[in-house]
């Protein structure tokens, strides 16, 4: 607790030369009243020795390097923070026997109070990571896998969670649980970022008239390639403004990405379901399946792998029902039945149920946004088939804001994929649902320093020669490989956290190439994007790191084979990389099967690549009802 030091206002009123008033009186009073304590009685309370022995372990270094990192994490300074007077002393001496890793420990811990009593949780986010980074670099091997902790997060990022985190991650590092102790402050910088993005207050929708009983809204929606910028749209990185150019393709002539919802008559609860089929014949090759009856139901929801949690995540941001009542106790066993007739606008009614459906035709880990484009076909149909409006969900509207730039506001539809991801706790950025939901060219942005985190698109046009040569030289090829978003992410979000010089010039250089990328596609210029795309492939490997398994050998092989034998003018993998889909830009001349025929000759062969067609959808979501 502070001390309380009002009745020393007397001070002021003598310095001021103003008259005390009876409170200054009072004041004077009590400290005319109040003990006195000599300096040498001061002496005779302390033990000089040991408080001579603590300070000689103090060096002016250490001084120095923990005022440098405080300067920097609070004036958000594009620095990194050094603690170079940890080298040699940590390794050696366990947590509890280290002063010098407590008071390194201490100044970071103040910073989080100070972030946290400003409300500035970006810096809190960063400051959080920056001691994962540090804990981990001293005690874990680059072999360590994140383990779970056994520790419930804060509710609400208070001063007082605060202090109970700070004694968790103490008793873990005493217990040697340093894995675990790392996972437990990133996922304390994930909620920190999270509240960088939305705000705290609840969200409320504008409704129209739901669709009639049994009929089925179904949303549909292309894949999306980025051709440059990716990362920068990523929290907390776009929190410093980020640029992304993507573009929105069909594959094999295909939308590959839909779901679909209706009321039911005559049912109760909510079934869900998710289906992943084949992109030749739409066959099914697996699905999962989950029906609601009460809020007890939705407990999973933000658990990524949980079933049909995206299904859940959008439920409940599109305010199926209140988030605290799915975990209470005097809650969580009432039936969803209440609130589903309220949400589907059927109250005083007969009972009804909901059905969602979502499909897929990409594999996982395509890197092409599945996901999230996926998240906007399950909000917009159910948003369309319950009668709630949201920004974006009209194709008319989409294109006739060409040209132009949009905000994607609190009501939007890609603000709302945004929102259902952070419930999801998968955290990602904003570039995935833009490409995909909006049709065409696009460059997305985010402001810089504007918190809420605010987004933005603006759609290019394309000439008809453009988007022919883009249809005939622009290739898809799923590697087989399955890219590893979670793990690349982490790392990438590590490394911006400690601001390393080649980090915080390589998202510099992302957010430029974007608006490089829109120039090349605008003038037609293929060759020129193609090698804008082979750039963007470089520092997406920067931004990785080098020990990321960002790109397999196999890949890097066909990519040097194909470039060498000047059969593409650059490519990319789609998404984080690791695996997925490589985006090809094809030599003019060069088609489809020549490429292919070149990479299976080659000595030990692709066997898993599969190859695509890919052409410019000019339409993104699409809503259909029958």
């Amino acid at each position: 607790p502070e001390l309380d030091f009002s009745f020393l206002e007397w001070i002021q009123s003598l310095r001021d030369d103003v008259q005390l008033d009876a409170s200054a009186l009072q004041g004077l009073r009590q400290w005319k009243e109040s003990k006195r304590i000599a300096v040498c009685d001061i002496r005779e309370c302390v033990d000089s020795e040991a408080e001579a022995k603590y300070r000689s372990t103090i060096s002016s270094v250490e001084v120095h390097q923990l005022n440098l990192t405080t300067d920097c994490l609070l004036g958000q300074k594009h620095e990194p923070c050094s603690f170079g007077h940890l080298a040699g002393v940590c390794k050696l001496n366990a947590f509890k026997d280290n002063p010098v890793l407590k008071r390194t420990l201490k100044a970071l811990d103040n910073v989080c109070f100070q972030a946290v009593d400003e409300g500035r949780f970006h810096i809190l986010g960063r400051t959080f990571m920056v001691l994962s980074e540090l804990l981990s670099t001293l005690w874990c091997s680059n072999d360590d896998k994140p383990q779970p902790f056994a520790a419930d997060l804060p509710s609400a990022l208070t001063s007082e969670s605060i202090a109970q985190v700070i004694a968790t991650r103490d008793k873990m590092l005493s217990e040697e649980k340093y894995s675990s102790c790392c996972q437990l402050l990133e996922s304390l910088s994930s909620m920190a970022t999270q509240r960088c993005i939305y705000e705290e207050k609840g969200h409320s929708f504008v409704y129209t008239d739901p669709l009639p009983l049994d009929t089925t809204a179904i949303a549909t929606a292309p894949a999306r390639i980025d051709l440059a910028g990716g990362w920068s749209d990523t929290p907390p990185i776009s929190l410093d403004g980020g640029a992304v150019a993507c573009l929105a393709v069909l594959l094999d002539g295909k939308r590959p990405l839909r779901a679909q919802c209706r009321v039911v008559r005559g049912m109760s609860g909510i079934r869900l379901c998710t289906e992943s089929r084949s992109l030749s014949d739409e066959t099914l090759l697996r699905s999962s399946e989950t029906t609601i009856q009460t809020l007890a139901d939705l407990d999973s929801f933000n658990n990524p792998e949980s079933e049909c949690a995206l299904l859940k995540c959008a439920l409940v941001w599109l305010g199926l029902c209140p988030v605290d009542y799915i975990q209470d106790d005097d809650w969580k066993m009432q039936s969803i039945q209440p609130f589903l007739q309220k949400f589907c606008q059927r109250e005083g009614e007969n009972d009804v149920g909901l059905e969602i459906i979502s499909s897929s035709l990409l594999p996982t880990g395509s890197g092409m946004g599945s996901s999230s484009i996926l998240a906007g076909c399950i909000i917009a149909s159910i948003a369309k088939c319950v009668g709630v409006v949201l920004d974006g969900m009209d194709a008319n509207y989409q294109r006739s804001t060409s040209g132009r730039t949009e905000t994607n506001g609190t009501n939007s539809l890609v603000h709302g994929v945004l929102m259902v991801e952070q419930l999801l706790t998968s955290g990602g950025g904003w570039q995935d649902q833009i490409g995909g939901l909006v049709g065409g060219l696009k460059l997305a942005t985010s402001d810089m320093n504007i918190l809420p985190l605010q987004t933005k698109t603006r759609r290019f046009e394309l000439s008809a020669d453009t988007v022919n040569n883009l249809n005939e030289r622009l290739i898809l090829v799923d590697t087989g490989k399955p890219r590893l978003a979670k793990n690349i992410l982490r790392n990438v979000l590590r490394r911006w956290a400690c601001r390393s010089s080649d980090i915080v010039a390589t998202v510099r250089e992302l957010v430029s190439e974007a608006s490089n990328a829109i120039d090349y596609a605008t003038k037609g210029d293929l060759n020129g994007l193609g090698a804008c795309m082979s750039k963007y492939w470089v520092l997406k490997k920067t931004m990785a790191g080098e020990s990321s398994g960002v790109e397999p050998d196999n890949i890097n092989q066909v990519l040097q084979l194909l470039t060498s034998s000047k059969k593409i003018a650059g490519g990319t993998l789609c998404g984080a990389g690791g695996g997925g889909f490589l985006a090809l830009m094809a030599t003019e001349g060069t088609s489809l099967a020549d490429m292919e025929s070149a990479v299976k000759v080659r000595e030990g062969g692709n066997e898993d690549f599969k190859w695509h067609n890919c052409t410019v959808a000019e339409d993104g979501l699409l809503i259909a009802v029958k």
